[in-house]
């Protein structure tokens, strides 16, 4: 037998209406007393309230959309569990959908969030926002966990230059000075900022940081290991007259510096050795590498508690109809030292983005 709403106001003693104040957190105040025998009538009879007729009826339902992309990046792996259990803790539910980076099947996505009325969106990358027309007026309230400057909507992101620059200069202070740099795709913002960092702290302390010791590839495994193999290959040497090889390596993210460690042990490369190795993201995965990795961990919890605030603040301001000017807030992170770098730590996890 489905319990309804009826049946909780009747063992409570109080109106269907009220039961409602209860279970949506208003319009109307309700008082102590009343709340609690309505939460004890609740409890005993195991009523669950219809979410979707929620939505229909009051203008929004207890889910938030997360427009993310591959899971199969361990970091965004991780930023999706630390989303669901941030939004967990403030009464939302996590919808996801998966960025393909195509501006129609983007676009497909952000309308289906706003068609099943969900309470706001989280966008995880700022390429998904420039290939779609996420820029465009929105119905729910949006926060992007990416730098897009000029974008209209609320961002939090990692001070990217900033955090680049320290990773190569613990190479640095390592005794490298030959430091190569594995990049993204070129065109992407974040690499971009991240290869820039890389030559500017190269450029301060005069060592070499030209053209040739850039190399791009896919945010993968995959990529990680071919932009190695063609950084260090000897037909690059030929092509670029450079007269060392790198002594130490700046990768763009973990995922391809998972790729990259892989490229060394089946071409004979001992890290860090032959080869030091320090990344980006800090993901808990660079605990389980061989050697484990020296990475910049980005300050995902932070991030994202600072997200969900802007996000909820957001939809009480729409509530309320008091439009603020979108928030845009760069967070700094922290070295994980592994001994990919040369270190010998005894390495703790701080648990800052499981």
């Amino acid at each position: 037998m489905k319990i309804t709403r009826s049946d909780v106001a009747r063992m409570a003693g109080v109106s269907p209406a009220v039961v409602s104040y209860v279970t949506n957190g208003g319009p109307r105040p309700v008082s102590t007393s009343t709340r609690a025998r309505v939460e004890a009538a609740i409890e005993a009879l195991g009523y669950r309230p219809n979410a979707l007729a929620n939505a229909f009826r009051d203008g929004r339902s207890t889910s938030v959309g997360l427009l993310i992309p591959s899971p199969l990046n361990p970091y965004y792996a991780e930023m999706a569990q630390v989303i669901e259990t941030e939004l967990l803790a403030h009464g939302y539910l996590l919808s996801m959908g998966i960025s393909t980076f195509n501006p129609e099947q983007d676009e497909a996505h952000l309308r289906s969030f706003e068609d099943r009325r969900m309470a706001g969106l989280v966008i995880a990358s700022g390429a998904s926002v420039t290939s779609s027309v996420a820029h465009q007026e929105r119905s729910i309230g949006q926060v992007v966990l990416d730098e897009v400057p000029g974008l209209g909507i609320p961002s939090v992101y990692t001070d990217n230059h900033y955090d680049a620059a320290r990773a190569v200069d613990h190479l640095q202070l390592h005794g490298h000075s030959v430091i190569g740099c594995i990049a993204g795709p070129v065109g992407w913002r974040d690499c971009e900022v991240r290869v820039d960092a890389w030559r500017s702290q190269q450029q301060s302390a005069g060592l070499p940081s030209g053209r040739e010791l850039v190399t791009h590839g896919d945010v993968s495994e995959e990529g990680g290991s071919m932009a190695l193999r063609i950084l260090l290959s000897d037909e690059s040497y030929r092509s670029s007259r450079r007269r060392q090889k790198p002594t130490a390596v700046f990768v763009n993210s973990d995922v391809q510096a998972f790729g990259a460690l892989r490229a060394c042990h089946e071409l004979g490369i001992r890290v860090p050795d032959d080869l030091a190795i320090v990344s980006f993201d800090g993901v808990r995965q660079g605990l389980f590498s061989q050697p484990r990795l020296t990475s910049m961990r980005r300050p995902l919890k932070e991030m994202v508690r600072a997200a969900v605030s802007i996000l909820l603040g957001d939809l009480e301001d729409r509530a309320g109809e008091h439009p603020v000017s979108p928030v845009h807030r760069a967070l700094r992170g922290n070295m994980l030292i592994g001994e990919s770098c040369g270190c010998v730590p005894p390495i703790t996890w701080h648990g800052g983005m499981s």
